[in-house]
């Protein structure tokens, strides 16, 4: 008897990762998860951001243990510094979860977020619980425990100062909270409805550590040792972390691969103590399932009888398993079992199934061109009856194509499958699901119970295969990727794009207008279809029509003045100064979008859209010099932000940087991390400070002190941790005659209001006699700093360190950054 399984996207399929390539499955591996099918236990590790896991310890749990292991990270890192980039916000959170992915494929984790946004360093629990909004963090942690049922919950930090800052300790109170309240029925009802139950945990523990001067280990704490080598890996666990771990680029996480023993300690915080191991008193093995005895013994003849040169001989068996969990009473085990299973008859088969087009992107309407290609590289007698092509967006599924093939697949050879249809005319860019809503102040506005928890979107597309093996039918589905063969990096699959039918873009993002300067409003558009009578909105108020026909692929550019259309939305410090913003609409006051690319070597590309709205800052600022040489470090947008105040601004390369060239420069300007990025900027202190002594102003952004930090200033001074996190910390003008204050704008204490996520960070200390520090702040609670703006003479010029985060402040439009950088280029050459 035939008997067809669909995937069940509400347990098995919810933490799906697309990847640049497709999976590898060797013999190897195929015996570990053939082992995996007599486990059934599984452990929630719980942290803050990416890069907070154990990844030792979960390649431990996954691939020792073979638990099933998840990570919930409760935000995908937006608010953290980027190396690799200038991409900061929700696109370096978009780069972080894809870097998490990329090491939960090393590591055998699988992944999961909340709705929570990292808005920055916070040194207060009460301020991270406020900003997430407590009770909305706390019902998603709720709703990935009750759907994922871990018999173990572990988290990475403490609820207190050990923690290091506020959303470490909030990580840790909130998952203590929602062990208790998952399992509470009265707690979280509404999630009912969507078929999870009160799920209560064995227990919680906090996995204690040993960081820099912070030791929370103990001998009395239950320890096991995670360093344990697996000879069918050919690694240990500390070998598969360091890759795993060494996935998190924009961090400059790369770490070296370790050996030998290590032991992870743990503190039990909620439920039993474990004894003698992590999960003591759960059953892990067929006993907790009823009619699981059985089961077990077939799953152990079929150990006993698998074959690392011919895996294929395991496929009867397997579907004869498959069978046998078929018969068994629905529940949380059988469906993870029966998911692990056909998995596993599949790669024994060694059915090879892809679904790719050669096509990046597709616009509503569009004709899209799809090959499915399949082939059973092993001696099974596998048939192929059916394909269907959906649109696999997360509001629901619609048919495109499909075509019943009755074709026994030959061994070892290409069945390619061609189809064409059409893209929906009402679909919609796709954009990462957690972004289709306008943020909230402190997370993502994602109203969609089923798509919580998800590390990201579904691919756009997808092939369902139903095919038959061995008498029994099975149902795979499989993205629908952009495949394409680059010369240098080789076969490369990456995601589709659903684009608008017409992309409308502002440019630059930020307009600042002052009495020294101005600039129209720009507007790209392209047609992504073919198309005419173009015309473009401003707060549903006709900009401009464009009556010329257009290509698919045509681009045009248009230049408006600034009228008297600006909507006044906020006054941003500085006196006289405010921002306004420019909404643009297309007819039917369809929002005008653009696409924003990420674009790097690691992880799959990213596409997402932002709105066309045109930022305008009216500021006061007068400027003084006007050349400007920029050495960038990490990456950030201050130069964009220069240009815009009317300076002329020349990057700088390692081969630029010499006296004679650098006299040219009214100031020279490190970007962020210069010095940690650049190891050319060692050998250039001389050209440096030549050129400071002769009359120069150097400004060097924040940089991080890993003990090897090189010379920087012309006087000492060491870099400290030290952050000043709350935006609005009161700012104290210590030396208020500083022409830093004075010219060419005069400095107030408006200049430091409307300053957003942070003030300073990385911040000088043991300061130079020499130099001088004119203003201070701090913290609530804490005592005043003043290490974010330090200043010296040196010879005829000026040398000037900050950890003041105008990286951040001077993209958003923030009056006084502006008025602030423009003294510090003029510090006066006297």
């Amino acid at each position: 008897m035939k008997r067809i399984i669909t995937f069940l996207t509400f347990y098995i399929l919810y933490f799906t990762a697309y990847s640049q390539q497709p999976a590898t499955t060797n013999s190897a591996d195929i015996y570990l998860q053939l082992q995996k099918l007599n486990v059934l236990g599984s452990v929630l590790y719980i942290a803050a951001h990416p890069d907070d896991e154990n990844t030792r310890l979960l390649a431990f749990l996954a691939k020792e243990k073979l638990y099933r292991t998840g990570y919930l990270s409760l935000t995908r890192g937006d608010g953290g510094q980027n190396l690799i980039g200038n991409e900061q916000g929700i696109e370096l959170g978009l780069i972080r979860t894809q870097e998490l992915l990329s090491a939960r494929r090393i590591d055998g984790a699988e992944q999961f977020f909340s709705r929570a946004y990292d808005f920055g360093y916070s040194k207060s629990v009460g301020e991270t619980m406020r900003i997430w909004d407590k009770e909305k963090i706390l019902s998603d942690m709720v709703w990935v425990i009750r759907r994922f049922q871990p018999d173990v919950i572990i988290t990475r930090f403490p609820g207190d100062e050990r923690a290091g800052h506020g959303h470490h300790a909030a990580s840790s109170l909130l998952a203590n909270e929602a062990f208790a309240a998952a399992a509470d029925p009265t707690k979280f009802t509404e999630q009912f409805k969507y078929g999870v139950q009160p799920w209560q945990a064995k227990r919680i523990l906090w996995n204690t550590f040993n960081f820099g001067s912070t030791n929370t280990t103990g001998e009395d704490q239950f320890k096991i040792d995670v360093g344990t080598y697996n000879p069918l890996l050919g690694k240990g666990y500390g070998e598969i972390a360091a890759e795993s771990r060494s996935q998190h680029k924009s961090q400059g996480f790369g770490v070296p691969r370790q050996r030998g023993i290590s032991l992870e300690y743990f503190k039990t915080t909620g439920g039993s103590a474990p004894q003698n191991a992590l999960l003591d008193s759960v059953v892990t093995d067929w006993s907790r399932v009823d009619g699981g005895a059985a089961i077990k013994a077939f799953v152990d003849k079929i150990i006993a009888a698998y074959s690392f040169k011919y895996p294929e001989k395991s496929v009867a068996d397997l579907v004869r398993l498959y069978q046998q969990l078929k018969q068994l009473k629905e529940s949380y085990w059988q469906r993870i079992k029966l998911k692990e299973t056909q998995q596993l008859i599949e790669v024994c088969s060694g059915l090879y199934a892809e679904a790719t087009t050669p096509q990046q992107q597709a616009v509503p309407g569009d004709s899209l061109s799809v090959t499915v290609l399949l082939n059973k590289r092993n001696n099974v007698s596998i048939s192929l009856q059916k394909i269907t092509i959906i649109s696999s967006g997360e509001t629901g599924n619609a048919t495109l194509a499909s075509s019943e093939t009755l074709k026994v697949l030959p061994t070892n050879d290409n069945v390619n499958l061609p189809f064409t249809f059409r893209v929906n005319t009402d679909a919609k860019p796709s954009q990462p699901y957690w972004l289709q809503n306008t943020m909230l102040p402190g997370s993502f506005d994602v109203t969609n119970q089923m798509l919580i928890g998800k590390a990201e979107s579904s691919p756009v597309f997808a092939a369902k295969i139903l095919v038959e093996i061995m008498g029994q039918l099975f149902e795979m589905e499989r993205g629908i990727q952009n495949k394409y063969t680059d010369p240098v990096k080789g076969e490369l699959f990456q995601p589709i794009v659903i684009l608008p039918r017409l992309s409308v873009q502002q440019e630059p993002a930020l307009i600042v207008v002052s009495g020294e300067n101005a600039h129209p409003i720009k507007l790209h558009y392209t047609a992504n279809t073919p198309t005419s009578n173009v015309q473009i909105n401003v707060h549903q108020q006709p900009l401009m029509t464009d009556t010329l026909p257009m290509a698919k692929g045509n681009e045009r550019f248009v230049e408006k003045s600034i009228g008297s259309f600006h909507q006044p939305i906020a006054k941003n410090n500085a006196t006289e100064s405010g921002i306004t913003k420019d909404t643009f609409t297309l007819p039917g006051n369809v929002p005008a979008l653009y696409p924003i690319s990420i674009r790097y070597d690691h992880i799959p590309n990213i596409t997402y859209f932002k709105p066309a709205v045109q930022s305008i800052l009216n500021l006061d600022v007068k400027i003084a010099g006007k050349n400007i040489g920029y050495i960038t470090g990490a990456g950030d947008k201050v130069p964009q932000a220069l240009e815009q105040m009317g300076y002329v601004v020349t990057r700088l390369g390692e081969n630029d940087i010499y006296a004679a060239n650098l006299q040219q420069f009214d100031a020279v300007i490190t970007g962020v991390r210069a010095y940690n990025v650049n190891a050319f900027l060692t050998n250039k202190y001389n050209e440096l400070m030549a050129y400071v002594q002769n009359g120069g102003n150097l400004i060097v952004q924040y940089n991080t002190n890993n003990g090897t930090l090189p010379k920087i200033g012309p006087y000492p001074f060491s870099i400290s941790r030290v952050r000043i996190t709350d935006e609005t910390a009161n700012v104290q003008v210590e030396l208020p005659n500083h022409s830093l204050f004075n010219f060419p704008n005069k400095i107030t204490s408006k200049d430091f209001e409307g300053w957003i996520q942070e003030r300073s960070i990385y911040q000088a200390e043991q300061l130079d006699s020499n130099y001088a520090a004119p203003i201070s702040m701090a913290d609530a609670g804490e005592k005043p700093s003043n290490g974010s703006l330090i200043v010296c003479k040196y010879g005829k010029g000026n040398f000037v360190y900050t950890g003041l985060v105008f990286f951040r402040e001077l993209p958003a439009g923030v009056a006084g950054a502006y008025r602030l950088m423009a003294n510090l280029i003029a510090l006066p050459k006297k």
